[in-house]
């Protein structure tokens, strides 16, 4: 799919948002909720059980939404004006092809977006789940366009949106354990 169709299919699906977590926060805050990492609200694990553990969570979190096996968009964010994708840099994402998708200017600065087509299985994405996890990486989210679901993982846990109110409800009482307690959800 050329980036040209990408974009509009991107906001056919979600409107004013960008395909970066705290976009859709904005736009979507009516569809959205947080889970944690880790227990405790804790940000950083320090030992191998905790990093197993927050990839029991986001896979988890991630099949729920998107649904294993299906096909959806990986998307990268680069702050800055570069429109050219670096394979040197930091993002654990052996052997997929990225392509420029668009650009926004704004409040948040100059922001570059990076999109791939994946199909997202469980576990396959550990390792960019990880480096996330560790704030080693820039912003990323998957998106599964045709259901308009949305995973954005950031370093102590991920930002979900739903396509439906009763599906955040659905995804409330199933995830319970880890959301937040605090009243606005962070």
């Amino acid at each position: 799919m050329d980036n040209d169709c990408l974009r509009k299919r991107w906001q056919r699906a979600f409107g004013v948002a960008l395909p970066i977590g705290f976009s859709c926060r904005e736009s979507l805050g009516d569809l959205w909720l947080r889970i944690h990492s880790l227990s405790g609200s804790k940000r950083y694990a320090d030992t191998e059980e905790e990093r197993a553990e927050i990839l029991l969570r986001h896979n988890s979190a991630a099949d729920f939404l998107l649904g294993n096996g299906n096909r959806c968009v990986l998307f990268i964010t680069i702050f800055g004006k570069s429109k050219k994708w670096d394979s040197s840099n930091e993002i654990q994402v052996d052997g997929l092809n990225f392509m420029h998708m668009m650009s926004h200017h704004g409040n948040h600065g100059d922001l570059e977006f990076f999109s791939t087509e994946i199909v997202w299985q469980t576990g396959a994405f550990d390792k960019l789940i990880l480096s996330v996890a560790d704030d080693k990486t820039w912003p990323i989210c998957f998106a599964n366009i045709s259901s308009r679901n949305v995973y954005a993982p950031y370093d102590g846990g991920a930002d979900l949106f739903f396509s439906s109110g009763a599906d955040v409800a659905s995804a409330r009482g199933h995830f319970a354990q880890w959301i937040s307690e605090r009243q606005d959800g962070l």
